[in-house]
């Protein structure tokens, strides 16, 4: 929990990871050490088709209700990863037999009262034709940590979101770790929420709202005002603007300590995105903006 200068409070937590009950290297005991351990205030286990309940953990971490959904044989198909966050109740999902559709996941997802997210889209080879064609999704993985090297490949998702952006499906983004083997692909990526309290209640509302962002490090706000999108920001090296205009001179601020950074509002602009990269090459993301009326 952290208080920025307005007085406002804000929470960091993970929404993805696993533990030994599914395919991860430690046990849920140890998981929520770990977290608790890095700062975190509420995370959410995510084993594979097996539903944690929600809990509070000795030293006050919240550990949301959460479990990992999987469908699709292949990327030709269609292969679908969505995590349920916040479930009030069990999903009735099974991989016995014949594994749910996509769609039938997110609505079992939001029957039992919880955030249907999709996981790691550019990892799956997720198509803006296919994710165009789901309905409700609460929120997509910007970034996913043990996507990325040594572990895989294809952490991140920014031109996908772009794509999206571009025929009106403006998902929320968030970043997580999708921790499995903890062998540094854990507390890295996170949501930081705006929140008065840490509970599901709270975030849930905060989150809907829109009051939180995605990150490794760097702190951001992002506002629009008077034809500009105005980042204001802890010390960053790049802070950077991508819309689907192919070239703006304006669209990349960098400096040893870059705490501001104005972009201007194109004609034909649709939409604006924004990426940050401390010196630490830690990094960070906005959702896309819609900007065609601004």
């Amino acid at each position: 929990m952290i208080h920025d200068a307005n007085g406002n409070i804000w929470f960091k937590g993970n929404l993805h990871t696993h533990s030994t009950v599914s395919d991860g290297k430690l046990d849920p005991d140890a998981v929520f050490q770990l977290y608790k351990q890095n700062g975190y205030d509420f995370i959410a286990l995510t084993d594979h088709y097996r539903f944690h309940k929600e809990s509070v953990e000795a030293g006050g971490l919240l550990c949301l209700s959460g479990a990992e959904y999987d469908t699709g044989r292949d990327v030709w198909e269609g292969i679908y990863h969505i995590t349920a966050i916040g479930c009030t109740e069990e999903p009735a999902l099974s991989n016995a037999g014949e594994k749910p559709a996509p769609q039938e996941i997110i609505d079992e997802i939001h029957r039992c009262g919880g955030l249907a997210v999709l996981a790691h889209p550019a990892w799956s080879m997720n198509t803006v034709e296919g994710i165009r064609a789901l309905h409700d999704l609460d929120a997509l993985e910007i970034y996913n940590t043990v996507s990325g090297v040594p572990w895989n490949a294809r952490p991140h998702s920014g031109d996908l979101v772009d794509r999206l952006a571009l025929y009106d499906s403006f998902i929320p983004c968030i970043a997580a770790d999708d921790a499995h083997f903890y062998t540094g692909d854990a507390c890295r990526s996170f949501i930081m929420v705006k929140a008065k309290t840490c509970t599901r209640k709270a975030l849930f509302e905060a989150i809907r709202r829109g009051d939180f962002y995605a990150t490794q490090g760097p702190e951001f706000s992002v506002s629009v005002e008077n034809g500009e999108v105005i980042v204001h920001c802890s010390p960053v090296r790049d802070v950077v603007f991508t819309s689907n205009i192919v070239y703006a001179a304006d669209r990349v601020t960098r400096g040893a300590h870059v705490m501001e950074a104005h972009y201007r509002i194109k004609p034909g602009e649709h939409f604006v995105r924004v990426e940050l990269t401390d010196a630490n090459g830690l990094r960070a993301w906005s959702s896309a903006i819609p900007v065609s009326n601004c």
